[in-house]
């Protein structure tokens, strides 16, 4: 293999910005220098590596497979050092991405941000939710950790997770059959959550001709509690302020699932994660009592 210092990394990078465009005019437009520079460039690559890269007319050149396979490769290469450079070069480190699932953000985190932003004004919040998390680096993490999970060293405990069955007063007014009879809400991305909960508690899970209703995510499932649709199984800390507020009611109360909510850094040392992370645990803090 031959030395990293000897990579051509001018000719890597006019490929590079060739195959992406897959015109060598553009290329050239892209990097500031003429056709005839990255034709060069090119040249000097295939000569470099022992494979052509480019075929065909010389002024319409096509890609090989190889070159194919090879701008790919490189793109991402390129995209990976770009992010590199943006999360050292970011200076004071003013911006703080954060990655949480889309029904925590929304019904827990992003009520809660005033807050964060009242204290810390220099931060500029970014959120990455549910699919978009394993694409963006992020500074924060929050994760759900299963039952006997092991906390990773890079995590900080916040709360256990406690789930309640939670129904609006108007239809809570009946017996405890009536209220485990009317239809059942679900979510699709928590499916077990009913015999989750009557495991925790002990209770039966109601008439297994009554409706189901299946939902998404969790936001819509709340949501559609709230309308009177019907009744569901909900992580405590997202419920707990409609139950405060009046709009819902536990009637069986909150059992502890197991579940535990942490959250993970990828720099500990850095002011804007230790301030974030500081006041996460604050602000759970009625979670844990």
């Amino acid at each position: 293999m031959k030395s990293r210092k000897m990579l051509p990394v001018a000719a890597l990078r006019a490929f590079e910005a060739a195959a992406r465009h897959g015109q060598i005019s553009r290329a050239a437009d892209e990097l500031g220098v003429t056709h005839g520079a990255v034709s060069r460039q090119v040249s000097h690559l295939e000569d470099f590596i022992g494979a052509p890269l480019f075929e065909g007319a010389r002024n319409r050149p096509r890609l090989t497979a190889e070159g194919r396979v090879f701008g790919f490769a490189l793109t991402a290469a390129f995209d990976q050092i770009e992010d590199a450079l943006r999360i050292i070069g970011r200076g004071d480190g003013s911006i703080l991405d954060v990655a949480c699932l889309s029904t925590f953000a929304m019904r827990w985190l992003i009520p809660r941000l005033h807050d964060f932003a009242a204290r810390h004004p220099r931060y500029d919040v970014r959120l990455a939710t549910d699919d978009r998390q394993s694409q963006v680096h992020v500074d924060a993490r929050i994760l759900v950790l299963p039952p006997d999970a092991e906390l990773p060293k890079t995590c900080t405990r916040l709360f256990a997770e406690k789930l309640a069955l939670v129904v609006t007063p108007s239809l809570a007014s009946g017996s405890e059959t009536d209220v485990l009879a009317l239809p059942r809400l679900e979510t699709r991305t928590r499916p077990d959550v009913w015999r989750e909960w009557a495991s925790l508690t002990g209770k039966g899970v109601g008439n297994a001709s009554a409706t189901t209703r299946i939902f998404d995510h969790y936001h819509m499932t709340i949501e559609a509690v709230l309308n009177n649709l019907g009744v569901a199984i909900a992580p405590w800390h997202l419920v707990a302020g409609d139950v405060a507020g009046g709009r819902l009611v536990a009637p069986f109360g909150a059992a502890d699932s197991n579940y535990v909510y942490a959250v993970e850094v990828a720099r500990p040392g850095a002011p804007k994660t230790r301030d974030f992370v500081n006041w996460l645990k604050e602000a759970t803090q009625d979670l844990r009592e």
